[in-house]
């Protein structure tokens, strides 16, 4: 599945469920401002958003205890992802446009931050939606940036572009651009670690079947 069409299908999600992932942005906002349940509310807001709950979807109570339960995983996760993101957002901002020797590692450090940045997200949605431990679940999600690097820049590409409109709008930032963005998240790790996502709108197989038998047979009898 190309990157585009994962893309799509992250927007789709959103556009289906959008009076839903309304909710869960304002409560993940409500969550952001506590900030000691910032990582667990961003653990919940890839697993509500994940689409293979599209059909079945929680219900409120499932989400404020899906938080209370990923509340040590969640600061795990952060506690190893985001701190080096900032010393390397720092560094570049310090020594930008110095005549120091460290401005040679300028690039390096852009690129460290692009695809951590995009392994951190990973992290979080892969803790979401597997039951894998967070330091396994850190280095799965660096696993599938490493190994799909243009996959991976396309999306924090498209994300960035996401946030730059809504934060221009206003009003879609607030309401659903952060489930918009776990959305397409869950869509490029659920793909990279090749999760197969029932449509609930597919015909079965044995569906299938009797359309098939019943376009080979005459409507006028044998």
């Amino acid at each position: 599945m190309t990157t585009f069409r994962l893309l799509g299908r992250g927007f789709s999600d959103t556009l289906e469920h959008l009076l839903t992932f309304t909710l869960l942005t304002l409560g993940w906002w409500i969550g952001m401002m506590l900030v000691i349940p910032a990582p667990a509310v961003t653990i919940a807001l890839f697993s509500m958003t994940d689409p293979r709950k599209a059909v079945d979807r929680p219900e409120w109570p499932d989400v404020v205890a899906c938080v209370g339960e990923q509340m040590r995983r969640g600061w795990i996760i952060a506690m190893i992802t985001v701190p080096p993101l900032i010393v390397l957002v720092l560094n570049t901002q310090g020594y930008a446009g110095t005549t120091s020797g460290w401005r040679w590692f300028l690039p390096f450090w852009v690129y460290l931050i692009v695809f951590g940045a995009i392994g951190s997200l990973y992290a979080f949605s892969v803790a979401a939606l597997t039951d894998l431990g967070p330091l396994r679940s850190v280095r799965t999600g660096l696993v599938l940036v490493v190994a799909t690097p243009v996959r991976s820049v396309m999306t924090l590409l498209a994300i960035v572009m996401v946030l730059m409109i809504g934060a221009l709008l206003v009003v879609p930032m607030v309401m659903f651009v952060p489930a918009l963005i776990a959305a397409v998240i869950n869509r490029m790790v659920l793909a990279g670690l090749r999760l197969p996502v029932i449509d609930p709108l597919q015909p079965t197989p044995e569906r299938q079947l009797e359309e098939r038998r019943a376009s080979t047979t005459s409507r006028f009898g044998p």
